[in-house]
């Protein structure tokens, strides 16, 4: 019984430690977003987990592109104003 709890105790103070070392090692990350031709950036924010919106506007249209922390494009969503 005692081994079993020692062992225990091993594996939570080694996942601590490797959790610990991995994030201190970490260096930013750097993506590079291309835009398509005469768009631009009206807005972006950041989410909690690091997501990050973008809002692109262009033309008679914008769009709201949504990329994980990763910096992968997630979701691509596209806004056009019609004329009557």
């Amino acid at each position: 019984m005692a081994i079993l709890i020692v062992a225990a105790l091993v594996v939570i103070v080694v996942t601590i430690y490797s959790r610990l070392t991995t994030e201190q090692n970490a260096e930013p990350q750097q993506s590079e977003i291309s835009l398509p031709a005469g768009a631009r950036v009206s807005s972006a924010s950041i989410g909690e987990k690091g997501q990050m919106l973008l809002l692109i506007e262009q033309d008679n249209r914008q769009q709201i592109w949504q990329f994980d922390r990763s910096g992968r494009l997630q979701r691509q969503i596209e806004i056009r104003t019609s004329t009557p």
